[in-house]
Formats: structure tokens, sequence, C-alpha cells
């Protein structure tokens, strides 16, 4: 349940520049520095971790991740970038077969204290689980999941909920055995988060939590 990260930077640009940041989720890649067409954009990045955001042009770019030492590649592929948009771009599973996830950050309209909250699932240990966002504190008994049976490299979409703490949960699914709980979360009036599930040391699975937008 350990946290890993948080991220909310925005780096400057023009008002129809692309928003686009990178989470290192493959459990057993080294550290490892991501080019954005041929050009460094995050250096030592490591598992668990996130970039802030980068503004780029929209269109088409050539992504691609090597490790830290030796520069030896483990990812490359052509991704499309939208004007005025905000997207995640995770790298999930094996470092010998990285799978690119590419999110969209942008949840719907925000009534005031109210917020959006994100699960992704990118444990491949853990498989499919039943995720529940609750009010802290609160427990799971009688409450149906947010999204049942949420499968590898799958997200709940965002989903709406109160401003103040909250826990989330991801259970073996139709029960309520936790394989990850995450203990209270503080989230502020309009306010939007993405909590990323991985894999952890010995069989724990922890996550990391990013701040959108």
């Amino acid at each position: 349940m350990t946290l890993l990260f948080t991220s909310c930077s925005t780096s400057s640009g023009s008002g129809n520049d692309a928003q686009l940041r990178f989470l290192l989720a493959s459990p057993d890649a080294p550290q490892v520095n991501v080019l954005l067409d041929g050009l460094s954009v995050a250096g030592n990045l490591g598992y668990g971790n996130a970039t802030g955001y980068i503004s780029q042009k929209a269109g088409s770019h050539q992504v691609q991740v090597v490790t830290a030492v030796g520069s030896l590649p483990v990812f490359s592929e052509t991704i499309s970038l939208n004007a005025s948009s905000f997207q995640t771009l995770l790298f999930t599973g094996p470092a010998a077969s990285i799978q690119p996830v590419m999110l969209n950050d942008t949840p719907p309209t925000i009534v005031i204290n109210d917020a959006y909250v994100r699960v992704v699932n990118a444990s491949a240990a853990m498989g499919a689980a039943d995720v529940y966002i609750v009010p802290a504190g609160s427990g799971i008994g009688g409450v149906p999941p947010a999204t049942a049976g949420l499968a590898f490299d799958q997200d709940t979409g965002y989903q709406l909920t109160v401003a103040g703490n909250y826990e989330v949960f991801m259970t073996t699914p139709g029960t309520s055995q936790a394989r990850l709980s995450t203990g209270p979360i503080s989230l502020t009036s309009a306010q939007n988060q993405t909590l990323v599930a991985l894999d952890g040391p010995s069989g724990v699975f922890i996550y990391a939590l990013l701040k959108d937008q």
C-alpha cells in the first residue's frame, strides 16, 4: 500500500499544445530515459515514478525508452497527441515486452466540493480486481464496486466523489478479500487524481498517486 510518487506540474506551452506525462509501471525494468522525437524528456525514471506534464505540439510523435545505463532500447512506438489535451502514457508489463497504456486526463465537468478519482490496474500479478472508492474508514460492506473485475491495463474511468478523505480497495472479484487497501487519501475540492495499482515486493501490491492537470 506504499505511495510511490505524485505528479501535477505542467510545462509551459501554447494553448493548443498537448500536455503529456509518463509513468514507468514495468516492475522489472531498470531506471530508464524517455525520448520524444529523439530528444530526452525524462532521465533516470524509476519504477512507480512519473514525470510532470510536458508540453508538445499536437500530432504524431516517436516515443523511445532506453535504459539509463547503456542506453539499451526497451520500447519504441509512435503515439498521437490531441491539441489542448492532457494525457498520461504508462509503460506496463515486463521489461522484455513493455506495453503502452494511454490515458485521457480530462474528467467530466467538476461540481463545487466534488472531484474525480480514477483507478488503473497496472499490476499483472494482481490480475482482475473489484475496485471500491469509499469514504475513508467506512469499509466496503454492502457497497457495490465502482468497477467489477477491472482487468490488467484497464481503468475505471473517472469516478465522482466528495472532497475529503477517501480510500481505495481492490479485492479478489466477488469477495471482500482486499488485495490492495490504500488507507486514507486526501482529496480537495475540484482536484482530480489517478491511482495506479502496481506490483510490489514479495507479493505485496502498492500504488502510485497522480494529481491530474
